[in-house]
Formats: structure tokens, sequence, C-alpha cells
């Protein structure tokens, strides 16, 4: 009695008629395409969801409207966060629930819709984060309409970063809200504006700061984080700048203070932040530096990128190589992006009154700072969240971003890419970099472009 009861709610023979937007109406829909799950084989075993790689769960929708595992359910796409209209979801009535509930069948995907408000006739594609620690999506997603302080980009090129993976972990010390688009940093031109926009046009060349939703064919940005690229820097290149060189510059310049001629050791030389590292310590700041990477493929790529010495810190002791190097006395410098036993090394190799910045955990440990070396040679060790500078001191982080443009612009830096991706190979890309496969920036983006 109860299915009947459930079938004849649902049906339209009989439901009275309905004004639009009244529960239980259709929102109008635009065109689709099935969610996919991406990957290749040979992933690490917590990447991919149970059964192996390209197993797609069964999914349903739960009371609140987030995908969820229901018993029976048919594997299907799970539902976009992205919206025409920031309205709640519709809801269902109680006695439809009660009726779905008890038949074991999902509630119907159109109670759960946002209603579709103005400006929703385009689509564009985005890599979604649904389910933590599972393979990414690319769905095609509605468009909103930008508020008066927004800006609607068309994503070139967009920066792959470690922290996107570990936000996709949930291991990031920002988690958002499920399901998400990953992305930090991209590059592109202006689509559209808000009404109290007037730091950019359309048709403007621009990279933008995200923190999320860069992994997409387009990005709507507040235009406070928006920068416009000079004439004469390409946008691959652009794309690299936001998080790689801005740590880099944040690191040297603002937290180490480095000056000409010092000696700088940078771990995890041959990746993005490591090659930027160098990049500026040798050709902006005039310094020595010391790269220490974990192949003698990446120490030769770091020596051609502008390093005078290189250790190779898998074939033995990080401390005792460099003091082969520089004797006693021991670096001014060092840019650790590593962790574990290699920032303790590296902090054994400190000269007097030398500077040791952390950046990063790629070695996955965390290492505890002895405090009586820091006594002992009167050294300093500080950390170094370039989001953070986002914000809470936005004004320097915003000066050191447009000195990164600048510095391209003129010639001082070049950015090394490694590998460029197509959207659709976002688990591809992420395992690339998981494997350690990856030198210098990955991006997503277009070759061509």
């Amino acid at each position: 009695m109860i299915y009947c009861f459930y079938c004849f709610l649902s049906s339209p023979a009989g439901s009275t008629t309905r004004e639009p937007g009244a529960l239980g109406a259709r929102a109008p829909r635009g065109p689709r395409t099935p969610l996919r799950h991406l990957g290749t084989h040979g992933a690490p075993r917590m990447w991919w969801p149970r059964g192996g790689p390209g197993a797609v769960p069964a999914t349903g929708v739960s009371r609140v409207g987030r995908s969820r595992a229901i018993p029976g359910a048919r594997a299907g796409p799970a539902l976009s966060r992205a919206s025409c209209h920031p309205g709640p979801p519709l809801r269902a009535s109680p006695l439809r629930a009660m009726a779905a509930v008890a038949w074991g069948r999902c509630l119907p995907r159109v109670w759960l819709r946002r209603r579709a408000g103005p400006g929703c006739g385009r689509h564009y594609r985005a890599a979604l984060c649904a389910e933590l620690k599972q393979p990414l999506a690319i769905e095609e997603v509605a468009s909103r309409p930008v508020r008066p302080h927004e800006v609607r980009v068309d994503v070139h090129f967009c920066g792959v970063n470690f922290a996107d993976i570990l936000v996709c972990r949930g291991q990031y010390q920002e988690k958002p809200q499920l399901p998400f688009t990953p992305g930090m940093e991209f590059s592109g031109t202006v689509l559209e504006t808000g009404t109290d926009v007037s730091t950019v046009k359309e048709g403007d060349r621009v990279i933008g700061v995200s923190g999320f939703n860069g992994m997409a064919e387009e990005c709507i940005i507040d235009h406070k984080t928006l920068w416009q690229i000079p004439e004469g820097v390409p946008l691959r290149e652009a794309a690299t700048l936001p998080v790689s060189y801005v740590t880099a510059i944040l690191a040297l310049e603002h937290r180490a203070c480095t000056r000409p001629g010092e000696t700088v050791l940078v771990t995890a030389a041959a990746g993005a932040t490591g090659l930027a590292v160098i990049d500026v310590a040798t050709n902006v700041l005039q310094a020595k530096v010391i790269a220490a990477a974990g192949s003698d493929e990446k120490c030769r790529l770091a020596m051609r990128k502008g390093a005078q010495s290189i250790v190779n810190y898998s074939q033995g002791s990080l401390k005792e190589a460099v003091r082969k190097l520089v004797g006693s006395d021991g670096v001014n410098v060092v840019i650790d992006a590593v962790g574990g036993d290699v920032f303790l090394e590296a902090l054994h190799s400190l000269a007097w009154e030398g500077r040791i910045v952390v950046v990063g955990f790629a070695g996955g440990t965390i290492a505890s700072v002895p405090a009586n070396l820091l006594l002992l040679k009167n050294v300093s060790a500080m950390g170094l969240y370039w989001g953070r500078y986002k914000e809470q001191n936005f004004p320097i982080f915003s000066r050191i971003l447009s000195s990164a443009l600048q510095y391209c612009q003129q010639g001082c830096i070049q950015p090394h890419i490694g590998a460029v991706f197509k959207l659709e190979e976002v688990n591809d890309a992420f395992l690339h970099v998981i494997q350690r496969k990856s030198t210098g920036k990955s991006l997503f983006g277009h070759p061509s472009v």
C-alpha cells in the first residue's frame, strides 16, 4: 500500500497543477555529461575505491543532499554542488521520504536540485572531489551569475600542487565541504566582470589565487585575488608563479632575509618550489645554491637551472655531504620542503646565525626541532605557509606576486614546466606527483596555448 501511495504521489497523473518553483516542480536542467571516474592502473591502493581501479561505488542521495553509498542503489553520477542559484535545496514531503525509505529507494534527484536562476544557460567542465581519497571525476556543471565584486575567468592553465592532493585526501590545513573542485592557482582571460569591478575588463589576461575551484574550464573569483599578466609573459609561465614562486620569494626575502653572496641549501630541489628557490636565489638575490635531491637525474636538472653544487641525499648523509662542500662553517640559509631526517641534517648544516625555513613535508614526516641546536649556534627555525599571507597580510602577498610577474617579464626568472596534462587526466596528474615523477611545475591546460 505504501508503495502504491508513493507511486501515486510521484506520478504526474496523481498530482495537481503546480506553479513553477513549487515543491516537486522540475527545475530547468541543461545538458550534463555523465560523471566518470578517471585514472591509471597501478595507483596507490588508498587512492582507488574498493574493487580496484575503475570501480565506481553505488551512490544515492541522503536527506541532506550529499552523495553516500546505499546498499542496492544503482551506480550513477554524484550530485554537483554547483548551481545557478545559491538558495536551499528543495525538500521532499515526509510521506514521500517514508515511502522511499520503506522500499529501499533513494529520493528523486529533482527534489534535491536547487531552483534555477537567471543566466543558467551555460555549462562548463570541472574536476570534482565527491569523496576523500577517491578518484576525482569530470562533470559538467552549471555556471552561476557573477556577483558585483566577482570576475568570471576562462581558465587556460591551472597548477598542480602537492597541496591539492592533500586537500583531496583530507590531510590539508583547509578542509572544504564536499563536493569541491581543487586548484589553487590558474591563468586565463577575463570573460565577465561584476558591476563593482574596475581593476580588470573583458579580455584581460590574468592569474588568480583561488584557494580552490581552479581545476575547471572557468572560475568565478573575487577581483582582489586577480593580477594582470604583463605583456610578454605567456599564460603557461604565469600559471606557475602564485604558489611556487611566491613561496620561494617569501622564504628567501621575507623570512630568511637572504643577502647576496650567502649560501643557500634547498631540499627537494627538483620540485616546483625547489627549482623556484634556485631560480630566485641565483638570478635575483645573487646567492650561492647547494641543491639537494633524491636522484642523480634530479640533481643534474637542479645544476642546469643554476645551482652551484648538488647533493644526492639518497646516497648518504646530507650533513656530511654539505660539510665536504662548505667546510665546518655551514650554510647561511636552508629552505626545506622534505621534513623528517632531511630537515634534521639540514638543521645541523647551518652556520652561525643561520636560518632554516620550513615550507613543506613532502617526505611525510614532521620532525621535532632540537632546541639546543638553536641556542648553541644562535640559529633561527621558522615556518612559511604561503596561503596564510593571503589572509593575514595581503599587501605583502600581493607585492611579492607582483614582483614575481615583474621578474618573469624582465627575464630574471625562467619557470620550469615539467608536464602539461589535460583536465580529464586529473588523476594521472595526481599520480605523477604522488610517485615523485614530476620535476618543476605540472599544469593542467592545453599544450598548444
